[in-house]
């Protein structure tokens, strides 16, 4: 099946109960970023997903469900890929730059901020820090430039003070769809 690129991780928890888990798993290949989904109205303009203008930020903060989970649901998920999908290259470089794969429109994030990169023969994704002015963190501890760092799932990216995404892995990203859905393994 064709992978589908959605916009929201409500459109993601649709995906999954229409494939199942196992077409999902086979379905979606890479790995995910999703906004910091808990602090909305400090969004940041990210490159390769439709923006948010300043009125649909105000809409957001409006309160449309009484559900706990309604932020999660409403929050983008973009898929951690190249942009130019016949590249050889293996890296996934984020930074403000538009010739980055994953562009944030962000002033604290660096032309050219960190890459992504997978550890050959396996699913371990890294993240490289590549001597960015205001830093990379994860979950609030700041990486050394140069130097590749394992992500786990639910880790928490810091592109600079203000620009917040959470990691997940292919199987990590469907279990949260499913604890979401209270959807049975």
């Amino acid at each position: 099946m064709e992978e589908v690129h959605h916009e929201k991780v409500l459109d993601y928890l649709q995906s999954l109960q229409g494939l199942g888990s196992e077409q999902f798993l086979a379905t979606y290949r890479h790995p995910f970023l999703l906004e910091n989904y808990l602090a909305p109205s400090s969004r940041t303009k990210l490159g390769r997903v439709e923006t948010i203008s300043e009125v649909d930020v105000e809409n957001l903060l409006l309160p449309t469900s009484t559900s706990e989970d309604e932020p999660l649901l409403q929050a983008r998920a973009i898929p951690l890929e190249k942009r130019d999908k016949d590249s050889s290259d293996r890296m996934i470089f984020v930074g403000r730059s538009a010739n980055n794969d994953i562009v944030l429109l962000n002033k604290m994030v660096s032309k050219l901020h960190a890459y992504f990169c997978q550890l050959p023969g396996s699913r371990v994704i890294q993240l490289v820090d590549m001597n960015s002015t205001n830093g990379t963190f994860i979950n609030g501890d700041r990486l050394s430039p140069s130097v590749k760092t394992n992500l786990d799932d639910a880790d928490v990216i810091s592109f600079g003070p203000e620009t917040k995404l959470e990691f997940f892995s292919v199987p990590g990203f469907c279990q949260l769809l499913q604890q979401l859905a209270e959807l049975p393994d």
